[in-house]
């Protein structure tokens, strides 16, 4: 008996592009200009799968589906001079956060937090139904924190955890298990909803009830293609769990 639902925040509760793309297209601009000019900031966004030119973010790309480490540790492999500047400099470092929080600042105040559609109405139900909700991302415990109290959930989230939270960054389990120790549940007694490999391989690894993918693209990533449960929103979501609940 699932008593839980886990949310993934940047594709699922929050809109993905609308959140994150002008900071990864200002972040690439960045380290293109560390190259000194010998690599444009497009062959840094096709390492990391983002279109500047069609404003989009590949589902299965670095970016939306991996970590910031693992987008360095590619810029680096693909340009070794960098490593020294990206791995070892905190000046350069702390720079290159600056410059990608700043973007996304501009992005809040000239678009707002946009959601994943109505995810109010699915959330609502859920917590009416007597579900235990909560957020486990990548992002930043404050960031999450503060996109669900922008687009009026945060109420509904019993727990929010981020990568700096303790627990590790996804696809390793255990912010799951931790939501799961915290709500007094076995992992099995919860559902993971994401949009990436990540978030389909935390609840592999935990050992989760059911994983529910979501995805808005007209080709679901690879690693969503054969889930048992692909949506595009979360608005079917509280059908979907009667229906595993039986």
């Amino acid at each position: 008996m699932l008593k839980a639902v886990i949310f993934d925040k940047d594709g699922v509760l929050l809109d993905l592009e609308a959140t994150w793309l002008n900071s990864a297209i200002a972040m690439t601009h960045f380290v293109a200009s560390l190259s000194g000019g010998r690599h444009s900031a497009s062959a840094f966004q096709q390492i990391i799968g983002i279109d500047e030119t069609n404003r989009s973010i590949d589902p299965n790309g670095l970016f939306a589906a991996g970590t910031s480490k693992g987008q360095i540790e590619a810029f680096c492999a693909f340009e070794p001079e960098l490593a020294p500047q990206l791995t070892e400099d905190a000046e350069t470092r702390k720079k290159l956060r600056d410059i990608f929080l700043d973007e996304r600042q501009t992005t809040l105040q000239q678009n707002g937090t946009v959601s994943n559609g109505d995810v109010v109405t699915p959330l609502s139900a859920l917590k009416a139904a007597g579900y235990r909700l909560a957020v486990l991302t990548n992002d930043s415990e404050t960031s999450a924190i503060q996109g669900c109290q922008d687009i009026g959930i945060f109420e509904m989230m019993d727990v929010v955890i981020g990568f700096d939270s303790g627990f590790g960054h996804k696809p390793e389990p255990y912010g799951f298990l931790e939501i799961c120790r915290r709500f007094e549940i076995t992992p099995q007694e919860a559902v993971m909803v994401g949009d990436t490999a990540a978030d389909r391989d935390v609840a592999i690894a935990a050992g989760a009830g059911s994983f529910i993918g979501v995805s808005a693209h007209q080709t679901a990533p690879i690693a969503l293609q054969d889930c048992a449960y692909l949506v595009s929103d979360l608005t079917s979501l509280p059908e979907i769990m009667i229906e595993i609940n039986g």
